[in-house]
């Protein structure tokens, strides 16, 4: 997106924010009192193949814009339990949240037209539903404004436009996916590649125009083979980063791609491990998804303001939650880390607040929240600017780059160590080292277990004299005050996790940077295995015959 384009984009949004604020109103009906536009262009490439063959390429080019709609005052409008529920794609609304890919300052307006007077006629309707509720039901938060404030944010960085090399990319997924072609156990593999720059320009009647970028690369070497019981095993190589030098030369992801096949290969021969509870090492990436799923969601102010939410640290700001030599912080404004770029930095987050770091847990004592500009108190609330959404979705208090750090860490050698003294002094078996993970889940809901979930890829058994044994078939659960209590050791080897987090307000990009932890406990549960059989033939080039 260049200047000239930026232009008149800017151009649509301010016209028709002036025109719908002043004049978008109903005889005998709530008015619009604050109205803001993010528009989004989103310009890349992606490229798909397997065996040595593209199967999919395809240029990504659209336009979207979120608006944020609210009728009745500051004090009090149409959200309700900090909008968590404001999400539904069968809103009317979101028909209209497209744009045109063509800079017709009329055509913008025009879908801003429709857009808007959309989402005028919800925030009505919503507003007289929560006045309705209140007939039957308390509200918790009726001491809190409904939005917070803001002052007239105004800042422009120079925009730059996405070059990418498609005949490169294309030769790299065909090189890199035709590797794995000799690989004749592994049935079903792919190779894609996918890079895009995301401009957005957010603009209200507050007074902001704001217009940042940020980019995102990523590379994915997917694996897939069954054991000899029928038991499929899944592991992918992926690499995402903001800055696409950092992507590894193809020799180099061929590379990762043989390591990872063996070690597919060493849990596919491994024995199932059911169920086990005892002490547990992560290493650090594993380590990151755990924190992320335990503590990071649940310290998302947004959901103190739901009587959905289950709310496990509402009343422990303060208090101590894990670890005293642990530090955890969520900074937005980082780049870089240690050589690495971060997917989740942003200079202001979707509710045109800048970004700002913040402690949510000092010493072990958790210190604060991650918030947007709905208020957490009744007076003298400010967002610290984690406000985030992926598109049509009201944005909620999301992580961005979440740092966790050890006053006093150990090297991996020392974790293990420490590993096997407490198998030894409680007299186990053995404990469990869990070294990779693709993925968890965690549920927040008061009507649901407050529990966690991750899914293991690659673990070993620990032996009290050291050995060590691949393990397969499950994952790790837990409940989060329970798990955050066992931690007691913490690495110093910190390693940087670039991946994609969805939650109600969409799937946004994030950063966990984390070291090694070792539990004293914690439970993983077998996996939902379903047996299937294999293919009646081996791969055409496999089968010894023409």
């Amino acid at each position: 997106m260049d200047r000239k384009s930026l232009n008149k984009v800017k151009s649509a949004l301010r016209s028709e924010l002036t025109r719908s604020s002043e004049g978008l109103r109903v005889p005998g009906q709530p008015k619009i009192y604050y109205l803001s536009y993010l528009f989004r262009d989103l310009d890349g490439y992606s490229v798909w193949g397997r065996l040595g063959s593209i199967w999919s390429r395809k240029p990504l080019r659209k336009r979207n814009v979120y608006a944020d709609v609210r009728v009745g005052s500051y004090r009090t409008d149409q959200t309700t339990k900090g909008g968590l529920n404001d999400n539904s794609d069968d809103n009317d609304s979101v028909d209209f949240c497209r744009l045109p890919l063509e800079d017709d300052v009329d055509s913008l307006r025009y879908a801003l037209w429709r857009l808007t007077d959309s989402k005028y006629r919800e925030a009505v309707a919503a507003f007289h539903e929560r006045q309705a509720h209140l007939i039957h039901y308390r509200d918790e938060n009726a001491s809190y404004p409904s939005f917070q404030k803001g002052t007239a944010e105004r800042s422009s960085e120079r925009l730059r436009t996405l070059e990418i090399d498609r005949d490169y990319w294309d030769d790299y997924v065909r090189r890199s996916s035709r590797a794995l072609k000799k690989h004749t156990d592994f049935q079903n593999t792919y190779v894609s590649f996918t890079g895009r720059t995301t401009t957005k320009v957010f603009v209200s009647t507050e007074g902001s125009e704001i217009v940042w970028q940020s980019n995102e690369f990523s590379l994915v070497a997917s694996l897939w083979m069954l054991t000899e019981k029928g038991e499929a095993v899944e592991m992918s190589v992926v690499r995402t980063v903001a800055d696409a030098v950092e992507l590894p030369a193809l020799a180099d992801f061929i590379k990762l791609i043989d390591a990872k096949v063996a070690a597919a290969r060493n849990v596919s021969v491994a024995k199932t491990l059911h169920s086990y509870s005892g002490p547990v090492l992560f290493a650090p990436i594993p380590a990151g998804l755990f924190f992320h799923e335990v503590l990071g969601h649940r310290l998302e102010g947004n959901r103190m303001l739901s009587s959905d939410e289950g709310k496990t640290f509402a009343d422990k700001i303060g208090k101590p939650v894990t670890h005293p030599d642990l530090d955890i912080y969520d900074d937005p404004t980082r780049k870089r880390f240690a050589g690495s770029s971060l997917v989740g930095a942003y200079p202001y987050d979707d509710e045109g607040t800048p970004s700002e770091r913040v402690t949510l847990v000092e010493g072990g004592c958790l210190r604060r929240l991650l918030s947007s500009r709905a208020p957490l108190k009744s007076r003298g609330h400010q967002s610290n600017g984690h406000g985030r959404n992926e598109s049509f979705q009201r944005p909620i208090s999301r992580m961005g780059n979440l740092f966790i750090e050890a006053r006093k860490g150990h090297s991996w050698s020392e974790l293990k160590t420490l590993l096997i003294e407490e198998v030894r002094r409680r007299s186990l078996p053995y404990g469990i080292a869990i070294l990779e993970c693709e993925g968890g889940e965690t549920e927040t809901e008061s009507y649901d277990v407050q529990a966690f979930m991750g899914e293991v890829t690659v673990a070993k058994k620990i032996f009290p004299d050291g050995s060590e044994e691949f393990v397969r078939g499950v994952d790790f659960v837990g409940t989060p005050l329970a798990s955050l209590s066992n931690v007691i050791g913490v690495g110093n080897d910190h390693e940087v996790d670039n991946a994609y987090c969805s939650a109600e307000s969409g799937t946004i990009p994030v950063s966990t940077i984390s070291p090694a932890v070792l539990m004293a406990n914690l439970e993983l549960q077998a996996k939902d295995l379903t047996r299937m059989t294999s293919y009646a033939l081996p791969m055409p080039w496999a089968d010894g015959r023409q």
